[in-house]
């Protein structure tokens, strides 16, 4: 029983010494022997703080994005155009604006 505990141990020692050192370093290694430094993994942030972060990231739905490293769209602050406001643009806009746009689209 000693022994096999003693052995367990060990194992779990060493099966969680590289995730301790992961995550307190700012060097990683990357691919094969690669080092990358990466001082903002280096927490500066409290837990709670970090907590409500990704709390508020879940409830707005960026979780998932910030998870695959896709970048957040930004917000406009311009209101979108109806569809009617937008076939009006087209039917006013100038031949030399016509003509950059299917230069543009390949029209």
């Amino acid at each position: 029983m000693n022994k096999t505990f003693s052995i367990l141990t060990i194992v779990a020692g060493v099966l969680s010494a590289p995730v301790a050192a992961h995550a307190a370093s700012a060097w990683h290694e990357g691919n094969g022997n690669v080092v990358q430094f990466t001082p903002h993994h280096i927490g500066s942030q409290p837990r709670a703080e970090v907590q409500a972060d990704t709390r508020a990231a879940r409830e707005g739905g960026t979780l998932s994005t910030y998870q695959r490293a896709i970048p957040v769209p930004g917000k406009s602050s311009a209101s979108p155009k109806t569809r009617a406001e937008v076939i009006e643009e087209m039917r006013t806009q100038s031949p030399e604006a016509r003509q950059a746009y299917k230069a543009l689209y390949g029209g």
